[in-house]
């Protein structure tokens, strides 16, 4: 993308050219005249900046699609052409209002038809090595909606209310309790550090106040005080799992666990049933789901009813 500013008292334009279209924008300000830069005495290189060309004065333009805003010899540019283009933009630039927005964007129209008018003169579309680059175009640009359209109509019988219900019940409603555990750790670096922590629990040291003391996990120290969270259980390493089935809600372990990462002493704060998440909360997660799924599935398909030799 390339960008050119041009800066006046009256406002700030921003003309951005893509490949296919552009958007030109205004941000309204204070009234004046255009900004000069002072020419030094001799010839110099430089001019006066002159102000942006202002966009085709209309009447005041309506939400009627076939409404005229402009003419480039025989090609007319209606409000539907201008609502189509600003389709296509960003969300923050489509909440502009359309009497800022729609003469920018019809501007822009303009210069795209004058300059499509200046490439039909030239005759270039005629040479054959570019009308071999545009069929080249147009069959992957039409296999590629060939394509969309293949899978948006397989996808819609699965992406219906119905579905989707069904989905939701399959894997959260009829799915059975997952059981989950709330712990805190003091991690150390070897087990003698570990019998020290021990023993000032045992005296009535607070768990979270000998996490601030001891442990080298830094940022779970810091952040969290040692609490990890609710974590599932069948997740856990099995020396975990047997030590905290021994000990109650506020308990902590008799002894340290050797890990990968340090000498590990854990309290239990609260066990649980995992909560069934609302569907309103797991709707979008279900229809990516479903999509990846069946796209997969028709791929596999795919393959599987072709004749394949690969050399």
């Amino acid at each position: 993308m390339v960008a050119v500013c041009r800066i006046t008292k009256c406002g700030l334009y921003i003309f951005a050219l893509t490949i296919t279209q552009a958007a030109f924008f205004t941000f309204t300000g204070m009234a004046g005249t255009s900004i000069v830069i002072p020419k030094e005495s001799g010839n110099s290189t430089f001019s006066e900046i002159q102000p942006p060309v202002k966009p085709p004065v209309t009447n005041v333009i309506t939400n009627n699609s076939a409404q005229i805003l402009a003419r480039v010899n025989d090609n007319i540019i209606t409000v539907g052409d201008v609502k189509k283009l600003a389709s296509n933009l960003p969300r923050e630039l489509k909440s502009l209002p359309k009497e800022l927005l729609y003469p920018q964007l019809t501007k822009q129209l303009i210069v795209d038809h004058a300059l499509q008018i200046a490439i039909q003169k030239d005759g270039i579309s005629r040479r054959p090595a570019v009308q071999q680059q545009i069929n080249a175009a147009i069959k992957d640009l039409a296999q590629q909606k060939l394509t969309q359209a293949y899978f948006l109509e397989k996808l819609r019988p699965l992406l219906t209310p119905q579905a989707i219900q069904h989905y939701y019940n399959e894997h959260y409603i009829n799915q059975p309790e997952i059981k989950e555990v709330n712990l805190r750790q003091i991690v150390v670096q070897s087990p003698e550090v570990a019998e020290l922590v021990l023993q000032k629990l045992k005296t009535g040291q607070n768990f979270q106040a000998a996490t601030r003391m001891y442990s080298i996990d830094l940022q779970n120290r810091d952040q969290n005080k040692g609490d990890m969270g609710w974590l599932t259980i069948s997740e856990l390493d099995q020396p975990i799992i047997q030590a905290i089935s021994k000990i109650k809600n506020n308990e902590y372990t008799a002894r340290a666990i050797r890990t990968n990462y340090g000498w590990v002493i854990l309290q239990k704060v609260a066990e649980r049933n995992r909560p069934v998440p609302s569907l309103e909360s797991v709707e979008s997660f279900i229809k990516e789901q479903i999509t990846k799924e069946a796209i997969s599935r028709i791929y596999e398909e795919s393959l599987e009813n072709a004749h394949i030799i690969e050399y």
